[in-house]
Parts: structure tokens; sequence; C-alpha cells
């Protein structure tokens, strides 16, 4: 498949900056909606348009991308246009007989594609588009078995895709009620896959489509008692949209960043069935009245519901389910992250210990060496930490799971302590896929309770509660740069919204205005050198000064909190503060210099391991007295090996490292804040940051040592 520069997105504006060398030359190429002929494909190669108009059975999705424009100019080219160029394009083209039966379902029959409003139309067109850029078009080996596709259709909405078995026949199941009939028309610009309906994705948000499942009515009853149903439905920030900004971004010495375009506000929830309420709680089973659409015995339940939660989190507010300190309210904020999170997307598979992901851009998902784990913070005044891990052996994820590995045989798992509760992919009812793929989100259907009792709170506290910062940057996450694996700049509002913030994300405050944020992936040139913790990073360019939100801790105690740091001479130097008000927050530490090397500094310690173990733990307490330690074994180089010890690698004299940023008392019903603030007066000085970890003192300085993964 040829990968040639003309994409979707350059014709909805975008104006690229390719890399042409490993230094630092750049090609820009400005675009508009409109088409130049240097872009079509040769005429002997049969393009998607030549395809879908020569095949009677696609005249209609051939009449609806003739009809749509792409992008909002009056100068803008219809899709069949730019289906027409070169390009990589995805498409799961509906037959006629799909195209007709849904206009036929929101119409009423006899209607066609000219009665169709330009939004109908549009929403057809787009959902069934992947523009996949530079990179090849998705073949059906490609395909996920049970999630969403890295690149979003061209509405920014995730396509997902089970791969399912009746009989002896295995097919593609694309958002969840879609069947794939035909894979792999391979085209000179693309791939068409034909399916028997079209796509065309929900337009409830999260809490409206818990609502339409019939098996988790109990779910929907909390939602609406507790207020939570209102509080999720928003889907865009739209002051953000309202602002002109550019296509691309440029930092010094780095590559061009694309625009964070949008600003997405997300959920994603895990929620019981009614079965798992009956089961595990005994919880009355929901009468529904189907002309009313009610519930008729929600009191009865939310009684028996109440019991259960005030158990774990007592009585305050009792009976005022909308106060968030109630325990029905606490209990339903618990199942829900912000952020838009396909059920294949909560961990990251890229460089962890043992793992060769074969292709840089869509790392193969067949084979896994060791579980790997993220944390993720609840919505509400009262955050909660919700532990999300996809264990190695059977490849199914997991809320709240922990356990037992060997530090000796490469981190393997030895033992189940506690085996949390399994995420399921879909929701599936008495034989019937429902949708759970909304506008603003996700929600999946879980094994057993989820709830955050002093049991489990103690299980996460007590271990080293290590996680990625893209998974504290909801916003970051429903954008899909993560997924994409693009480099991303995400600008502040000019003027600021009516509750006086002006930046991207919320868990990052009193920006400077000259604080720039990036976001950066190993895979987007080829970083096969990187030494980043699941293959990311997130950069800050400027005189930058900014506050950090962190995660809650699930216990009260004593915790270290460290960052995860890789220095280069390109970097700055950054006076760090600590506290619980992010207005009066103080200095922790002498400033940290990220320009500094690690070999042969006094300052910083390292040295790399050799092979008497005492001696290696001898270096690791002199570097840990100087506030820093060697970076986790967990991760490797990103060179798809997954053999490379970063403990022990420097890259000149430059060695990844974590530094401990302070030593502190915290409370677990507490907000706690970083604050970053540039001592250099430089445009492009850059700040790193790549994981974050806090730490009980339990696990820093408890009976056994601390394992080096």
């Amino acid at each position: 498949m040829n990968r040639n520069r003309f994409t979707i997105k350059q014709l909805m504006g975008y104006c690229g900056a390719l890399l042409l060398t490993a230094g630092l030359l750049f090609f820009t190429q400005s675009c508009k909606e409109s088409i130049d002929d240097s872009n079509f494909a040769i005429a002997k190669e049969q393009t998607i348009t030549d395809y879908l108009g020569g095949q009677e059975n696609f005249s209609l999705i051939k009449k609806v991308f003739d009809r749509v424009p792409l992008g909002n100019k009056n100068t803008a080219s219809p899709i069949s246009s730019v289906l027409s160029a070169r390009g990589n394009y995805t498409i799961f083209a509906p037959n006629n007989q799909a195209v007709q039966q849904h206009i036929d379902s929101i119409l009423g029959e006899g209607k066609k594609v000219e009665d169709l409003s330009d939004e109908q139309a549009k929403l057809i067109a787009y959902s069934c588009i992947i523009d996949n850029g530079t990179e090849s078009a998705y073949e059906s080996p490609e395909f996920p078995i049970g999630g969403a596709f890295p690149k979003s259709d061209l509405a920014d909405r995730s396509i997902t895709c089970e791969e399912k078995a009746v009989g002896n026949n295995n097919f593609f199941l694309i958002n969840g009620k879609s069947k794939v009939i035909k894979t792999d028309i391979k085209l000179s610009n693309g791939f068409v896959h034909v399916v028997e309906k079209v796509l065309a994705p929900s337009n409830e948000s999260v809490p409206a489509l818990i609502k339409l499942a019939p098996n988790m009515r109990i779910m929907a009853v909390l939602l609406e008692a507790t207020g939570w149903n209102n509080r999720m439905s928003d889907y865009i920030d739209e002051r953000y949209e309202n602002e002109e900004r550019e296509q691309t971004w440029t930092l010094n010495q780095v590559s061009p960043f694309y625009v964070a375009q949008h600003r997405y506000l997300g959920y994603t929830g895990f929620v019981e069935t009614d079965k798992v309420f009956q089961d595990k709680w005994g919880i009355p089973a929901p009468n529904y009245d189907a002309s009313a659409g009610t519930i008729t015995n929600a009191s009865e339940i939310i009684a028996a519901i109440t019991a259960k939660c005030e158990e774990a989190y007592g009585t305050e507010a009792q009976g005022d389910l909308k106060n968030e300190n109630n325990a029905i309210n606490r209990f339903v904020a618990y199942h829900f992250i912000e952020g838009k999170v396909p059920h294949n997307q909560f961990v990251q598979h890229f460089n962890e210990w043992g793992y060769k992901y074969g292709d840089i851009k869509n790392p193969q998902q067949t084979t896994y060496s060791i579980d790997i784990w993220d944390y993720f913070v609840t919505v509400g005044d009262r955050r909660g930490l919700i532990k999300v891990m996809q264990d190695a052996a059977d490849r199914k994820i997991y809320l709240n799971r922990t356990c037992k590995y060997n530090p000796k045989d490469n981190y393997k798992q030895v033992a189940v302590i506690r085996p949390g509760i399994e995420v399921l992919a879909v929701n599936e009812h008495e034989g019937v896929l429902y949708d759970n793929n909304a506008k603003n989100g996700f929600f999946y259907p879980i094994n057993d309770i989820l709830i955050l009792d002093k049991p489990t709170a103690r299980a996460l506290g007590y271990e080293r509660i290590r996680f990625d910062l893209s998974t504290m940057l909801p916003e970051l996450l429903s954008y899909g740069c993560r997924s994409e694996k693009k480099y991303t700049y995400f600008p502040k509002l000019s003027s600021p919204r009516a509750d006086g913030t002006k930046g991207y994300f919320k868990n990052i405050l009193n920006e400077s205005a000259d604080t720039r944020l990036l976001y950066l992936h190993a895979s987007h040139y080829g970083g096969t050198g990187w030494r980043d913790y699941q293959g990311d990073e997130f950069m800050v360019a400027g005189v930058y000064d900014f506050t950090l939100r962190l995660p809650p801790v699930p216990v009260d105690g004593t915790y270290e909190i460290r960052m995860g740091i890789t220095n280069n001479t390109l970097r700055g130097m950054c006076q760090i503060y600590f506290g619980d008000d992010p207005n009066r927050l103080v200095p922790a530490g002498l400033p940290l210099d990220m320009r500094q090397a690690a070999a042969n500094n006094d300052n910083v310690g390292w040295v790399a391991d050799g092979k008497d173990e005492d001696v290696n733990a001898e270096n690791d307490k002199n570097m840990r007295n100087q506030g820093y330690m060697k970076a986790t074994k967990f991760f490797t180089q990103c060179d798809g090996k997954g053999d490379s010890n970063v403990r022990n690698i420097t890259h000149g004299a430059y060695a990844s490292l974590r530094r401990i940023i302070t030593t502190q008392s915290l409370k677990a019903n507490k907000t706690y804040y970083l604050r970053f603030k540039s001592a250099l007066d430089k445009s492009d000085s850059q700040f790193f940051s790549d994981y974050f970890e806090i730490v009980h003192s339990s696990v820093y300085n408890g009976v056994e040592a601390e394992d080096v993964w």
C-alpha cells in the first residue's frame, strides 16, 4: 500500500511538516479543501471512488459521498473527489440494502438519499471512513479483536470491532451491530470492507446509553437518583471550538506538532449488570414498566443498595443522594472515569520487558510478555483511584487486581492476591449486543461489585502506584492522540471560559502565558532509541510555570512522590513545589537540572549494575541519598526487541532516571499538587516528564526491599 502524504486532514486545512532526515530538516506543504490535480492517483490504478462508482450495489453510498463535502467551506470538495485522490483510507462501505434500511429506519419507507438532511448524510459518510494518513490502510488481519481501531473516523468517533464466531463461521462485527460481509478489497488508495449495516454511531451520552440497555436498569436508576446522568452529558468544549488556531506548531530542534483542534469531554463507565447486583448483593430485580419507561420498584432498589454502600462509605449526607458525600453518590461516582477509553486502550503494550511489538506504528496484540497496568481517577470531588490491568496470560482486563511477581524471573506473575473484577468489551444480553459506544465515551459490563471499600483501598495503597502522565489528563485520552501515537500541542484559549480557566487540561492549572504543553510518542518518527515508559512522554516548552493536580492516594500514610525523567542538553532547570493548596505551594528541595549527565556525576550517583547484587543495592542506596533512582526495569528501549535494561543504558552520559521529588504524609480524602516553574529565561527550554510514582513507605521502606521493576 502506498504511503502518500495527501490526506483528508490536509483537505480540512492541515498545513503539515514532514521529517525528511534524522536531523532537523523539514518540508512544509500547504493544502486546501479543494483538490489539486497533482494529487490524483495514476489513471490506470482503480481508486476507492472508481470502485464504488463501478459497482451497482454501492450506488447509494456513492451518492452520499458525492453529496457530502469535506469540511464547512463553500469550496470544500465532496468526499467522492477526496477518495479519487492519493492517500490511505479504510472504508467500511454499506451496500445498497444497508443504506436503504438505514434511510427507512430514520425517515420511513419510500425515502431516498436525496431526502436525507445534510447532517444525516454527513453522519453516514463520516462514520464509515478512516483516514490513515501516511500509514497503510487497515487490512482485516490488523483489525482489533476487541476494542477500537487506533485511528478514529472522520468525525473523531472511535470505530469498534469484535471478532465473532457462529458455528464454523468467523466474522467481524463493527460498532457492535454491522457485520463485515467482505474484507480487503485492495485499491490504489486504501481498502474497502463491505458491511451489512450503516455504521452511524449513537448520538446518546454514556448515561443515556446505559439507560437503553435492558440489563443495566439498576445502574440507570442510580444515575438518575444521584444526578450523575446529567453531569456526564457534555461532549465538547464549545468555547474551544469557537477559536481558530493553526494546524501545526514547531519547537526548535524538535519535530513539528499537530495542534489540537478540538477539546473533547468524555467518560468511561464500568457497570454491573442487574444480574450481578442480584447475585452478589441480593438487590431486587427491577420491575420495568415498558409503557411508562420507568422502574416501579426504584425506591426498594435504592434502599437495598444504600445499606450496602453505607457499610463502605458511612452515613454522611444520608438521604441526600445528590450530595457527593452521600454513600450511594460515592458508589456511583467510583464507576466512572473521565476520558473516552476504548477497551483495548486502557493499557499500552509497547516496550514492556519481553514484548516484541513488530510494527512500531501498530504493535502486535497477540503475544504479551508480562502483566501491565495503569491507574485512572474517578469523577467527582471525592475522587478515587482505579487500577486497570491486562493479564498477559488470559489477556483479560481487570479492575483493582493485585498479584505477586517474581523479580528474579522477568517479573512473571506467580500468584493472584486479589482477583479483581473482569471488564467485558461488549454488552451482550440474551444473545443481543447492545451499543456501548456513546457520543461522549464508553461503558463496559463488569462481573462483580465495584466499590472502594477498606480492603480494596489497602490493596491499592500498599503497592507501588506508577501511572503514565497521559492517564492523568483525560482530555488527552478523549482527543485520541495517544492511540494514534501523534505529536500534539495543546494550546490555551485566548480568552477565559466562564469559570476563568483558559487551559486545555483541567488537571493542569495556573499556566503561565509561555507554557507550551506537548505530547510525544516514539513511533511518530521512529524513535527506536527512546527510553520512555509505554513509548510516550509529556514535554513542556518555554519559560513555563504550571501546576499539576495529582491523583488521590487510596489510604493515609507516608509516601514518596517520584517522577520519571530522561535528561539531555535540550532540557532546562525547574523549581518544584508541593502542597494541598494550588495557589500556596512550597518548594520541594533544590531546583531540578534536567541538563546534567548521570554517568560520572556525584550529584546523581549513577553506576551501571554489575553481577554483584549487594554492590548494585549499595549503588542504588547512594543514588537515593542524592534524590535519584535508576529507571524501572519494567520498560525497555523503544526498539521492539523488549530485552534492553534501561537501568544500564546511557546515551552518551545521559541515563533514564527517577527523581524523588518529596516524601510526605498524605491523606486519602485530600487533593495534592505539584508546581513546576522554569528557572531559566529560555523560550525553547524543555521540561520532560514520563511517568509518576506515588509509593507508600511499606514499599520503599518495608521488610522486603523494593524491587527494581
